[in-house]
């Protein structure tokens, strides 16, 4: 433990000198009139004073001949992807502090600048500077805007690319690209009819009636397909709505999303349960209700609906919101009608 207002060289440097004094004490070079340093009392002390010196000078010829070349290794993701960690190596016979410049670019253009300290450990030749994504992040590295980090230290200048870097999730691994694409852009979702014989729940003449619907959202990252690609480390908050005409059919409770981790007020088990997993393994995310069937799985029953539930023109609007972005939303239109005893969901294109 060393003392406030020390340092390491500071200590060395009074154990070396008290090392010295004593030894010279012992010989008896160092006497109530001075030093003895004339007669066989001078060999004694250049002796000594020059094992000393050779003592002091040792490490700094060592440390000039085999001190390795400074490089920077390996860049380490945290787990929730919101910091990164850059590793200074270099084999050296003392501890060395050392300033670096630091520079990220996307797409070739600068989008951060600082500077930071790192000491070098000598005892396995390492140091490491932390950053936090939140300082440099822009925008989105996928599908083709890539982040590069420049360190320039002891006047050479590193370059590491940010997207290649591997992020070891329970069972996922992603790369430095996933952690730094995390503005939603896609967004979609779907309302399914449940519609089956339930005499518990059919009423009139149908033989195959509405019983429900399920809902499905979808957030993530624009690629052109049919739906957006997963995004695992997006936080967004999700609003749903199923409309009859003007009234409200269900309105799910509000959905939070952090690195997959979703969740909202289940109401007593009415909305599912109150806990999920959003864009671990793809982009869809299903709204479950009160009722489970094997087929369509947990689903809000119509005689659950705040309206009547009645035929007609219902809409399904999702909208998605991040912090510091505008929300996104996509409404989708669904057609109830009947035929032949039979109830049909189907989607329209507008009510």
């Amino acid at each position: 433990m060393v003392l406030p207002f020390t340092s390491i060289s500071l200590v060395m440097a009074i154990v070396f000198f008290a090392t010295l004094a004593f030894i010279m004490w012992r010989l008896g070079l160092v006497t109530t009139t001075g030093l003895a340093v004339s007669g066989s009392g001078s060999v004694a002390a250049s002796v000594v004073v020059v094992s000393y010196l050779l003592m002091l000078l040792l490490p700094m010829v060592l440390g000039v001949f085999l001190e390795g070349e400074l490089s920077v290794g390996q860049i380490e993701y945290s787990e929730d992807g919101e910091s990164i960690t850059v590793n200074i190596l270099q084999t050296t016979m003392s501890d060395r502090e050392l300033e670096a410049e630091l520079v990220v670019l996307q797409s070739g253009s600068q989008v951060w600048g600082s500077t930071a300290n790192v000491t070098i450990d000598s005892s396995d030749g390492k140091g490491e500077m932390t950053i936090q994504v939140s300082e440099f992040y822009s925008s989105n590295a996928l599908p083709n805007s890539p982040y590069t980090l420049k360190v320039t230290i002891d006047g050479k200048e590193h370059t590491r690319d940010l997207t290649y870097s591997t992020i070891q999730w329970d069972l996922s691994q992603w790369t430095g690209a996933d952690a730094l694409t995390r503005d939603i852009t896609g967004v979609d979702g779907i309302a399914r009819g449940v519609v089956k014989e339930d005499p518990d729940r059919c009423s009139g003449d149908a033989q195959n009636c509405l019983v429900g619907v399920v809902m499905s959202g979808w957030a993530g990252l624009d690629t052109g397909a049919e739906y957006p690609a997963r995004m695992p480390f997006a936080d967004f908050t999700v609003e749903a709505v199923l409309m009859e005409g003007n009234d409200v059919a269900i309105d799910y409770p509000t959905i939070t999303v952090a690195n997959t981790a979703a969740t909202w007020d289940s109401n007593g088990g009415l909305f599912g349960s109150g806990s999920g997993y959003w864009g671990d393994y793809g982009s869809e995310f299903a709204m479950g209700g009160s009722v489970f069937d094997a087929n369509f799985g947990k689903y809000v029953p119509k005689d659950e609906f705040d309206s009547a539930g009645d035929y007609g023109c219902y809409s399904f609007i999702i909208t998605v919101t991040q912090e510091g972005s505008n929300p996104l939303s996509d409404t989708s239109y669904y057609e109830y009608s009947t035929s032949n005893s039979n109830d049909i969901w189907t989607s329209a294109s507008s009510c």
